[in-house]
């Protein structure tokens, strides 16, 4: 049976144990692991209990690169499973990850559809049209996006975010408007996805000079 012949701190990340086996190095695990399984010198370790380790430390690894892609935002439980695969774990591992972090509370689809939303349709006065698909990007479920876009409207209704994309124009209902300033206001709320029974009565009540 393979027996440990050393155990170094590792001098680049010494939050890590680099073990030795039979005089060569063999592997490395986080401090969690090595104090978990009681490594020491002299131990022996068969190729099973190896390939458990090496394994409980990919998956610690994955884990923890998960939580600090939360660190900087929210983000959906298929955000995070695509970011560890992308960083070169398997989508098993990744599910296994992203399994977790929802037993624990740290993903949840529903509050990161919620922010999401609320910050899309309050900073950048999207519509329901362009926040569906930008929600459909992230992999939240359909049923989630449904719920999420009929609350986020009642608390930012549609003809409230378009009055406020007016005033950022400078556009003002009694103040005729050269024809190609109207389209161009058309095609930005057509951009920012709102439907046109959201646009028609401020479109129908946009004024156009005479003559253009």
């Amino acid at each position: 049976v393979p027996q440990i012949t050393a155990i170094k701190v590792n001098k680049k990340r010494p939050t890590r144990r680099s073990i030795f086996i039979d005089g060569q190095f063999a592997f490395s695990v986080s401090e969690g692991i090595f104090f978990q399984h009681n490594l020491e010198e002299g131990g022996e370790l068969s190729d099973k209990q190896i390939k458990e380790l090496t394994t409980a430390d990919e998956f610690d690894k994955a884990k923890q690169a998960a939580v600090n892609l939360l660190s900087y935002r929210p983000r959906s439980i298929k955000e995070v499973s695509s970011r560890l695969v992308h960083k070169g774990w398997n989508q098993d591992l990744a599910d296994r990850v992203t399994g977790e972090l929802v037993d624990k509370g740290y993903l949840n689809d529903e509050e990161f559809a919620a922010i999401f939303a609320r910050d899309r349709a309050k900073n950048k006065c999207l519509g329901p049209i362009a926040l569906k698909s930008e929600l459909i990007k992230t992999g939240v479920a359909q049923k989630i996006i449904e719920q999420t876009i009929e609350a986020v409207y009642s608390q930012y209704p549609a003809d409230e975010l378009i009055q406020r994309l007016m005033k950022k124009r400078g556009i003002d209902l009694d103040v005729p408007l050269v024809k190609k300033e109207k389209q161009r206001f058309i095609n930005l709320l057509k951009r920012k996805g709102f439907t046109w029974d959201q646009m028609e009565s401020v479109v129908r009540n946009l004024s156009v000079k005479t003559g253009n």
